[in-house]
């Protein structure tokens, strides 16, 4: 049996029940929504309004707030979410925990055509999970507010030291991707790659190889996964992440520490607007590299599409 998910670009694909596409979107915690908004717009993404969670963290549970609130950068697939607390006067606890450790990246949502077939794969290879859980948030739509509606399965966190590792379906996406929201003047279109930084990166590739159920391969310092079109996941050792991403890892590794956006601007045009805008960056491997400092605490690199 096989059921359609939208592809990277080139429209629908079909994947057999349970297989993952590809990375769906990283979760960004940050301390201050109204700066972090700043620096992703000067960065030239167009971030959607704030939108609040609900659901349930077992499938026995009932919906309810669940205390965290996000704006994104929304491509045509997937996307970047910036996570705040939806009421600061009452702080959402896994938040907290978040940003306790660092401000940056800390969630990696696959995506699914098949929740519940993908909860059986996970479970049967060893991987402990919540089973299939609601979510959902109301956004702003050109017809008014309606309620983007999700299905995810969220793997345990003893099995995931980087973060809240999670595999989703969208049962409503034409209200997460609004075309209104997916034209960015740095010209993104897409993630292209999600990278880990890690003490162990065999172990930890190994691991999200088998959530994805797909082959490990290796470039240089680089062990990856590859999803579906372009889109792959790669883990490099502590030691040597300056080499990909221009710095040292922050913080205590396992991390997400970066994401690569594939782009339709020319990188010397994003450079320029670097430079006007006062924004660190450097290029490195082909792409302009914006380091974690200067974007929450996340490396982001732009790759030509």
């Amino acid at each position: 049996m096989t059921d359609s998910i939208r592809g990277v670009g080139d429209g629908a694909r079909d994947l057999a029940a349970g297989d993952i596409a590809e990375v769906n979107h990283v979760g960004v915690a940050v301390h201050d929504m109204a700066a972090a908004a700043q620096v992703f717009e000067s960065l030239g993404f167009v971030l959607t309004p704030i939108s609040a969670h609900k659901g349930a963290l077992s499938p026995h549970e009932s919906v309810a707030p669940l205390g965290s609130a996000n704006r994104c950068a929304v491509f045509e697939n997937d996307y970047l979410e910036v996570l705040t607390h939806a009421d600061a006067a009452r702080p959402d606890p896994r938040q907290t925990r978040f940003l306790a450790r660092h401000e940056g990246a800390h969630i990696i949502c696959y995506a699914t055509n098949d929740t519940e077939a993908t909860d059986r794969r996970l479970r049967a290879s060893g991987v402990p999970t919540s089973g299939v859980i609601p979510l959902q948030r109301d956004v702003d739509t050109p017809d008014g507010v309606r309620t983007a509606r999700f299905e995810r399965v969220q793997i345990g966190a003893a099995d995931a030291p980087e973060g809240l590792m999670q595999v989703a379906r969208h049962l409503t996406p034409e209200f997460i991707h609004q075309a209104r929201y997916c034209r960015h003047p740095n010209g993104v279109i897409g993630i292209a790659e999600t990278l880990i930084v890690a003490d162990d990166p065999v172990e930890c590739i190994a691991r999200h190889a088998r959530y994805a159920a797909r082959p490990v391969s290796r470039d240089g310092v680089r062990h990856s996964i590859a999803l579906h079109g372009p889109s792959r996941l790669s883990v490099v050792a502590t030691a040597d992440a300056a080499v990909v991403l221009g710095e040292c890892c922050a913080g205590t590794p396992p991390r997400i520490a970066a994401v690569s956006l594939r782009t339709h601007r020319p990188l010397v045009v994003l450079r320029e607007r670097f430079v006007a805008g006062g924004i660190a960056h450097a290029e490195r491997e082909g792409r302009l590299i914006v380091p974690s400092q200067a974007a929450c605490g996340l490396v982001l690199m732009f790759e030509a599409a």
